[in-house]
């Protein structure tokens, strides 16, 4: 094929969808020699990043029945010339499969979180290919006959010439315990707070992230009630190119998850020099921190008020994992990494 491929990246919208950030890394550095990018979004067609180019920008509204929306889509297909359709919203439906077999071009998709059910293999089964980013995701789910000899392993990368360890600026009687992410129940900032109570009063906790109002209206409570207000502060949605302003502001970062795939924000906090404490929340973790490069896991609450209390005491180690962590990002997870994973994937789809 001597003409740029046509690449569809679709996504449910980029107002609350998580994955975002991963997907617009991979639109702006996908090689245009070789491919022609478009974006789709089912809802809020008005909000698009302002990197992606106005003429790159589609929209085919989810506010249809399944059969008029597989029609609707595979046309939108064939009018574009689309060559791969990939994948990264994370439903479980097979609509946008369906909708790439009636156009007769290939579909793929990114499994990124652990939720799994008869409704997923189907769309694998459906699929071209399926990409995963938790290594564990091979024998847990793509291990079937059906599955094994389409799936590949792609992690997410670290843009680290923007994730990388800031200057420290954080007063030095205080030692500061960082969370990221959605302030809501899987996150289990309810675990934090538990382990605060049992920690010297120095410990204080700043939580960044969108906030459920029910969940965060429980974790005040417990605040109030334990007496823990001058120590706990939250700072709502950070947006992604500030995140590391606001990790050199971390002794420590704590993800204590429920359940997670390859966490994005582990990943950024090992790129960013900050140590990282993680739940044993799906196997993603244990993989970026493997061999305590970074960061070690914890099963529970007395585990995680130990660790904290070990890196508290223990400055010249806090350094030692900031610095491993930082270069197994650096060596193994770079965002260059993951496009030209990508490239190779698409290519190979077409041949």
């Amino acid at each position: 094929m001597n003409r740029k491929l046509n690449i569809l990246y679709t996504i449910p919208n980029f107002k609350t969808a998580g994955s975002q950030f991963v997907l617009l890394e991979l639109y702006k550095r996908i090689d245009r020699d070789q491919f022609q990018p478009f974006v789709l979004v089912e809802k809020f067609p008005d909000i698009f990043p302002e990197e992606i180019r106005h003429e790159e920008r589609l929209h085919c509204s989810e506010a249809v029945g399944e059969r008029s929306y597989i029609t609707k889509l595979s046309k939108l297909l064939k009018e574009k010339n689309i060559d791969i359709l990939h994948s990264w919203d994370y439903k479980s439906n097979s609509i946008e499969a369906f909708a790439c077999k009636k156009a007769g071009i290939k579909y793929i998709y990114t499994k990124k979180n652990n939720a799994w059910s008869k409704r997923w293999f189907a769309k694998s089964f459906l699929s071209t290919h399926v990409v995963y980013n938790n290594p564990e995701m091979k024998n847990r789910f793509f291990s079937s006959a059906f599955l094994k000899n389409k799936v590949s392993f792609i992690p997410h990368g670290v843009d680290t010439s923007v994730f990388k360890p800031l200057t420290h600026d954080r007063p030095s009687t205080i030692f500061t315990v960082g969370c990221i992410g959605v302030i809501g129940d899987n996150k289990n900032q309810l675990l934090v707070l538990q382990a605060l109570r049992k920690l010297p009063n120095n410990i204080h906790v700043s939580f960044y992230g969108k906030e459920d109002e029910r969940y965060k209206t429980k974790l005040t409570t417990i605040i109030k009630s334990e007496g823990l207000g001058d120590r706990v502060s939250f700072h709502g949605f950070v947006a992604n190119h500030d995140i590391p302003e606001v990790m050199k502001t971390f002794d420590v970062l704590v993800l204590a998850s429920k359940n997670e795939g390859l966490p994005l924000s582990i990943m950024e906090g090992m790129a960013c020099g900050v140590a990282v404490l993680s739940s044993n929340s799906g196997g993603g973790a244990r993989f970026l921190l493997k061999d305590n490069q970074g960061g070690f896991i914890f099963e529970n609450e007395e585990e995680l008020v130990a660790q904290l209390l070990r890196l508290l005491k223990n400055q010249e180690l806090r350094t030692n994992l900031a610095t491993k962590g930082r270069q197994r990002i650096v060596d193994n997870f770079s965002i260059e990494k993951e496009v030209d994973a990508y490239k190779k994937l698409y290519l190979s789809l077409v041949k």
